[in-house]
């Protein structure tokens, strides 16, 4: 990590210092705030680096628990080192398994209902029962891997494996053709920092379209970004969809979420909106 990227973000230091309670904390302090792009991109890398050269048990769970609350700011090269990290823990094997991109390696065959294919793992590390998407849009399930000859749950990066595909899409599929693990949310939230209100507006109505096929992970990212836009959103219209996409996805909504539409100026709020963010904002109360 360069000395520039350290002086303009000090949780960098943090999390390579002396003491691993100090890495710990800088870790869950990562975790517990909402952050731009840039220092997501910054700060996703850091953590992997600290990660990779950690010993200190407690602080590697904190930086690897960190890890999908900068997920967006992790590229190829950051999934790739984790992706050879040994005996990945839960957190760290979906964060992989999200990101997972396949190459069809030669022709397909028909089996069934489902089509056989050899595929490599160009990215994460997908497992068994994962959905992908085809450069159509279609959808299809990694129903079976077989490596070797014998079946296994997982496709590790770098590896080829033939693989049993189900689902209308898998019949569409040609040689060289790539599958993307469910690219939605990161899509969603790339969407909602668009300079355009009205794809922002679009991108929030599109995460809130299918609030219960996110996983509990995914559901924080995508209320993280939302909560972003919002906090900052300067259009009714692409304020009201965001807030209404929260309140949709309300049980994935985290403290930093909360904290930023706490911090949004009422003031700049329509009044037709102060029940919304009240609701949001009450909604992990045990008295409401």
């Amino acid at each position: 990590m360069g000395s520039m990227e350290q002086q303009e973000y000090p949780l960098v230091r943090r999390l390579h210092a002396l003491d691993p309670r100090l890495r710990e904390a800088a870790a869950r302090d990562a975790a517990a705030t909402l952050w731009g792009p840039e220092a997501e991109r910054v700060l996703a890398a850091a953590l992997v680096t600290a990660a990779r050269e950690e010993r200190d048990p407690g602080a590697l769970e904190a930086q690897l628990a960190a890890l999908p609350s900068v997920e967006t700011g992790l590229d190829d090269t950051d999934l790739g080192r984790l992706a050879v990290m040994p005996s990945p823990p839960p957190v760290l094997a979906r964060l992989l398994a999200r990101a997972g991109r396949l190459q069809v390696a030669g022709p397909v065959e028909p089996v069934g209902a489902g089509t056989r294919a050899v595929v490599r793992c160009l990215r994460g590390i997908p497992r068994t029962g994962l959905s992908l998407r085809t450069p159509l849009g279609a959808w299809v399930v990694l129903e079976r891997i077989e490596s070797y000859g014998r079946a296994t749950d997982r496709l590790d990066t770098g590896a080829s494996a033939r693989v049993l595909l189900s689902g209308p899409g898998a019949r569409a599929l040609g040689e060289w053709d790539r599958l993307e693990a469910d690219p939605r949310a990161r899509e969603y939230v790339r969407l909602l920092r668009a300079p355009d209100p009205r794809v922002r507006e679009l991108a929030a109505a599109g995460a809130a379209d299918w609030p219960d096929s996110w996983d509990p992970e995914t559901g924080t990212l995508l209320c993280a970004a939302l909560a972003r836009a919002a906090a900052h959103e300067p259009d009714a219209s692409a304020l009201e969809t965001e807030l209404g996409a929260l309140l949709q996805l309300a049980r994935f909504l985290s403290p930093p979420a909360r904290a930023a539409l706490r911090a949004r100026d009422r003031a700049t709020l329509p009044p037709t909106l102060h029940p919304c963010l009240d609701a949001l904002l009450t909604s992990d109360d045990p008295a409401h």
